[in-house]
């Protein structure tokens, strides 16, 4: 399986800066929508480059500093994640996971200016090595734009490519990702597949409560089943309406794979890393969906009257919050 050096960007206008500020500096008091931070693990977090206040005054500030005009909607920051295949980066001693790190901030800071960047931050407080770093989108000219400095699309392929060029140099076992100039359109969110593996650790115990309603003098137990089906049930709907894109993306990757079926079967040819891509991509993909449809198959074997009972109550119990 091929690893991959990865690089996301994400566009950030004045409104959404806080929140990320809060998020990437851990200054949030809870973190009840990622399960994944320990917050005992996060003092092992550190700094590439410390901010000196917060996110939205600094940006602000350094528009100013170069004089730069901003218009009320303009994108007054770049939101960039830096990381590595899980299983790739996981088995780097701290060392080398530092090391990896400064390669990459390395490239950013020549790329877009180390003046403009106002945080890089390492997250070593969650399942997987991770930098957060954000800048603000100055051009060598001393204007505000993302538009221009990002270079649209086109931009954001070949920065793609530059990053893989630069990160493969020093780590010849990385592959580019797979883009999605490849597969034209969105990738499958990974909250889904994160979604997907924490209910597949319940699937037995799911399929014992199912398996329970229908138990004939045992009050205690059938009681006990509908009460942990109340639990799992809302999430098992959600995947059914998760499973219609899951399919259509497949879908599409099979239009794109028909050439490279065709390469497998020519002897006299070798697949490129984008057809590599493509395979690995729609593997993954099919085991979500594999994993999908089993939910659902779950989820029709509940009693049709009481599943739309289980599903009405959480949502009054929603409603009622």
């Amino acid at each position: 399986m091929a690893n991959y050096a990865i690089c996301r960007i994400e566009k950030r206008k004045l409104g959404s800066v806080t929140p990320i500020n809060n998020h990437h500096e851990r200054l949030k008091e809870k973190y009840k929508s990622n399960e994944d931070i320990d917050p005992e693990r996060t003092y092992l977090n550190y700094h590439l480059v410390q901010p000196e206040g917060k996110y939205r005054d600094k940006a602000l500030e350094r528009i100013k500093e170069v004089g730069a005009k901003r218009r009320k909607d303009s994108v007054v920051m770049q939101d960039v994640l830096i990381t590595a295949s899980p299983d790739w980066i996981n088995a780097k001693s701290y060392e080398e996971q530092v090391e990896y790190f400064d390669h990459a901030f390395n490239f950013i800071a020549k790329r877009y200016g180390r003046d403009n960047i106002l945080s890089a931050v390492v997250h070593m407080d969650e399942a997987h090595p991770h930098m957060h770093l954000v800048f603000v989108p100055i051009t060598p000219e001393g204007k505000l734009s993302s538009k221009t400095l990002m270079g649209g699309p086109k931009g954001m392929e070949k920065l793609q490519d530059d990053f893989h060029e630069q990160m493969a140099r020093k780590y010849p076992d990385l592959t580019r990702g797979i883009s999605k100039k490849i597969t034209k359109r969105r990738h499958i969110s990974p909250q889904m597949y994160k979604q997907a593996a924490a209910l597949y650790e319940h699937y037995d115990q799911i399929l014992g409560a199912i398996n329970a309603i229908g138990m004939i003098g045992n009050a205690k137990a059938k009681e006990e089943a509908i009460e942990l089906l109340g639990k799992y049930a809302p999430d098992l709907a959600k995947v059914k309406e998760q499973l219609a894109s899951t399919e259509k993306y497949i879908e599409s990757l099979e239009g794109k794979l028909n050439y490279s079926e065709a390469v497998i079967r020519s002897k006299n040819n070798e697949l490129n890393d984008k057809e590599l891509a493509l395979f690995e991509e729609r593997s993954k993909v099919n085991q979500l969906e594999y994993r999908q449809k089993q939910f659902v198959d779950l989820l029709n074997r509940i009693p049709p009257e009481m599943r739309d009972e289980l599903l009405k109550g959480k949502k009054k119990d929603r409603d009622a919050r």
